[in-house]
């Protein structure tokens, strides 16, 4: 895929005279935001610690495999 065909279907995303904000084109095209929409409720130090801790997973996993 080249960067002409992404642009093409991308192009709908973009476009601001329609009167549909970018999430109901995202979500007419299949896109599913609600992770997103789910994370932005959050308060900042909610998203920090939910980040430490997938982290911290990380990290055990790492240290289980070794």
């Amino acid at each position: 895929m080249n960067s002409d065909s992404i642009a093409e279907i991308l192009a709908p995303f973009w476009r601001t005279d329609d009167g549909r904000t970018a999430s109901e084109r995202a979500a007419d095209f299949g896109i599913d935001l609600s992770l997103i929409e789910e994370n932005l409720r959050l308060t900042p130090e909610q998203r920090i610690d939910q980040n430490q801790s997938a982290l911290d997973l990380v990290t055990s996993l790492q240290e289980a495999r070794d």
